[in-house]
């Protein structure tokens, strides 16, 4: 059984990070040491990264000494400052007398413009904060952003015989239908892992690893602070302490699949047309045979609305039903 917490109730990033797996993906309520823990584990094994954001205006706020994100540590487990070069987006630490570089500051959204930079001594890419919040605008194509810049960074390494390069990607509960997981197909394998309480998931072959933070001791002790009292049982309480995804609940039905014909699927959502009435069922999963199959980018996606169209408007009039809630975010997603 995988050891998640320290006695102290933070997250045990040392433990996560003897998985073998090359892409790891945590979420987890706020305060619970995702990114506290990572920084820290970075420096105790002097690790050269990229520290990577969603946007150059997120990467900018944490690119000064002012504000960068090593501060807490330099106050407890940092025997030596650490300083971001603005020009560079470089951070740097003294050590025996000597500025050495130890990583870099990047947003996903501005790294094409900095590809050219060599970035072969990285050895661990921590994204933080990678699922955005409500009112933050979408990446064009974010999920084969991030891909692109795993590749940049990570470039022939493997085929020269080293070790792929290791991905972090942290996040607090805001959206399960975020555009890396749309992306990777893995929505409706984290709605089960949330429904059952799993906190750990691992696919071997992919070199993929999922944890969600269900159970954290501190989560539990701030629920008594003054903030989260204020918003009990609200969906910031939900969001920021228990892990739980705002879902919605509207036409959830299950059905015999044998009265339905598959009508088309994107990404990880098949559409059924029923043989005999004006009716539809959307659900995750495979289904054998489809007429039609779309991907998860920018294009497919425009290319699933201009041709389906209509199934927007058959949900808004009732005639659409659904296997969970998250089969019904994602189609919303889809239609967006």
């Amino acid at each position: 059984m995988e050891n998640l917490y320290l006695e102290s109730g933070y997250i045990n990033q040392s433990a996560i990070m003897a998985g073998r797996a090359s892409f790891v993906f945590e979420i987890g309520a706020r305060g619970t040491g995702k990114s506290y823990g990572m920084l820290q584990y970075i420096m105790q094994h002097n690790i050269k990264f990229l520290l990577l954001r969603r946007t150059q205006t997120e990467a900018d706020i944490i690119g000064t000494d002012l504000t960068n994100p090593f501060k807490a540590l330099q106050l407890d487990d940092l025997p030596h400052p650490v300083s971001v070069s603005k020009n560079l987006h470089a951070f740097h630490q003294m050590r025996e007398e000597e500025d050495k570089t130890i990583g870099y500051l990047a947003a996903l959204s501005t790294f094409a413009t900095i590809r050219g930079v060599d970035l072969s001594d990285v050895e661990l890419i921590f994204y933080d904060e990678f699922i955005p919040e409500k009112h933050q605008r979408p990446i064009k194509d974010e999920y084969e952003a991030l891909m692109n810049v795993y590749e940049s960074v990570n470039r022939n390494r493997e085929l020269q015989g080293r070790p792929p390069v290791k991905m972090v990607c942290c996040a607090n509960s805001n959206d399960i239908a975020n555009p890396i997981f749309i992306g990777l197909q893995i929505v409706d394998r984290i709605a089960r892992m949330m429904k059952k309480e799993i906190e750990s998931y691992h696919d071997d072959k992919r070199s993929l690893s999922v944890y969600m933070f269900q159970h954290s001791p501190i989560s539990e002790k701030k629920a008594d602070t003054a903030l989260y009292q204020l918003t009990a049982g609200n969906d910031f309480q939900n969001m920021a302490l228990r892990n739980m995804f705002d879902l919605d609940s509207t036409y959830i039905a299950s059905r015999n699949l044998k009265e339905y014909k598959p009508l088309v699927r994107i990404g990880e959502l098949v559409i059924y047309e029923h043989k005999s009435r004006l009716e539809y069922y959307v659900r995750c999963g495979s289904s054998g045979s489809v007429p039609r199959v779309f991907g998860t980018s920018d294009m497919d996606r425009k290319r699933f609305v201009k041709m389906y169209n209509y199934l927007f408007i058959r949900y808004l009039a009732g005639r659409m039903l659904f296997e969970n809630s998250i089969s019904q975010v994602l189609f919303e997603k889809y239609f967006a």
